[in-house]
């Protein structure tokens, strides 16, 4: 008897569901203008009607969606508006105004825009970056604008890149021998042609001077980090040129001047002690500060990185020194002893210097040498010779094995020799360029 009544109960349960599904059915059919019933489905639980683009009928459930279908000519100015969004806010798009113009300008050069700006500043207003001037330059911007571009160095560096880039033997003898040897022989060549005509001696003599000169100390370091250079490995080869330099380059300005009105003259030393203390002052102890600081308080400098964009402040204390370098040289009149042309000249032939060293540079720390090439292809024909070998002793699952490729940049077995001539990374690249080849630029 129980089983006859849930029987009937279920019967009428479905009966109701299908009455209601029909009623809504209906009602929506009945709101359009037209309805022509399509043929159903593969499956059967899905239905077309005109005026909507589909109506699907969930097994199981009472719900279904009907989405009004659009016309051939409604469809078409939808498309068309869809097509043409950018064409439209190109011409929508309100015209930007000079001003907006300009600080993109700025905001893109503002280190090239600010070298002319802080050198026609120090043309017209050589008194205020002057040595003994106001500011007194010697010591607020040798001991204070110097010790602070290295501090910022210090504190953006990990102690250990530093520590890799001074075990980089290659780099620090690709510069230095650059740096004090080739680039001076190359300029001595030049200045010894050209010296056979009437041209200024005592600028090629100052040429001759500032190739003997250790490599630039903050523009490297700078620029190297302002390009995604090695900033690390740029600030030890700028630290230890200038180390070096101590003691070299006298000889060198001996040897290049020899024989000339400009040799100096014999009994004139220099004051070791002061130039050593000088770098360790502005160079050693603010990179060691920064270090110390950065291994106790890395928050602190993660926050204050977040506010100060550390790059932009470097950049702005080189520009503070390119000032100060130029209000000394317009105060002494140092420009009113050459003629323009002379001073068009050195420039031409020093950007043709520094050319020649950075593609020299550039080819020593990048060029893959041929030799390695031959012997990675050597290497892959002998290994396709033993899976040869392998498939005729009857191994043949050593001759189906994948032909033996080596990864780019590597070939094996290496000596030393063809690990040291192996290209550099393009970081270090851009290191050893900063550190060599603009070194030759004098201004």
């Amino acid at each position: 008897m129980d089983r006859e009544i849930d029987t009937a109960a279920s019967e009428i349960t479905a009966t109701h569901n299908g009455d209601r599904e029909s009623s809504q059915i209906s009602t929506v059919a009945s709101s359009k203008s037209q309805c022509v019933e399509k043929e159903p489905s593969r499956h059967g639980d899905s239905q077309e009607i005109e005026g909507t683009s589909s109506i699907t009928l969930d097994q199981g459930s009472s719900h279904f969606i009907a989405v009004p279908q659009q016309n051939d000519q409604e469809r078409d100015k939808i498309q068309a508006k869809q097509d043409t969004p950018s064409e439209q806010g190109q011409a929508n798009a309100p015209k930007r105004s000079w001003k907006a113009r300009a600080w993109d300008i700025w905001m893109k050069n503002w280190f090239l825009l600010g070298l002319v700006i802080v050198i026609i500043l120090a043309r017209y207003f050589p008194e205020w970056g002057k040595t003994g001037g106001p500011i007194r330059p010697e010591y607020s911007v040798k001991y204070g604008i110097t010790s602070c571009i290295f501090l910022l160095s210090g504190l953006s560096l990990k102690t250990k890149d530093l520590l890799v880039s001074a075990l980089n033997y290659r780099a620090h003898l690709l510069v230095q021998v650059t740096s004090f040897i080739i680039i001076p022989l190359f300029v001595k060549a030049i200045t010894a042609l050209i010296g056979l005509s009437t041209f200024n001696a005592t600028l090629l003599a100052g040429m001759a001077v500032t190739s003997a000169t250790p490599t630039t100390i903050s523009s490297n370091v700078v620029m190297t980090a302002n390009s995604n250079g090695n900033e690390s490995l740029a600030l030890f080869n700028a630290a230890l040129g200038n180390l070096l330099g101590v003691f070299i380059s006298p000889v060198i300005v001996l040897i290049l001047l020899q024989n000339t009105p400009q040799t100096p003259v014999s009994g004139q030393g220099l004051d070791y002690v002061t130039i050593l203390r000088d770098l360790g002052a502005t160079i050693l102890v603010p990179i060691f500060v920064g270090q110390v600081y950065l291994y106790f308080f890395p928050r602190s400098i993660a926050w204050a990185k977040s506010i100060v964009h550390f790059p932009t402040l470097n950049s702005s204390c080189l520009l503070i020194l390119v000032w100060t370098v130029f209000c000394d040289a317009f105060n002494n009149n140092t420009f009113s002893s050459v003629t323009a042309g002379e001073i068009v000249a050195i420039g031409a032939l020093q950007a043709f210097i520094f050319w020649a060293m950075t593609f020299f540079l550039g080819f020593l720390a990048r060029a893959r040498p041929v030799k390695i090439r031959l012997l990675k292809a050597l290497e892959a024909q002998a290994r396709e010779k033993e899976l040869r070998e392998a498939q005729l002793e009857g191994q043949p699952e050593l001759a189906e094995a994948v032909p033996y490729t080596l990864p780019p940049g590597v070939s094996l077995p290496r000596t030393r020799l063809q690990q040291y001539v192996e290209p550099m990374s393009k970081e270090d690249t851009v290191a050893v360029l900063f550190c060599g080849a603009t070194k030759s630029v004098a201004m």
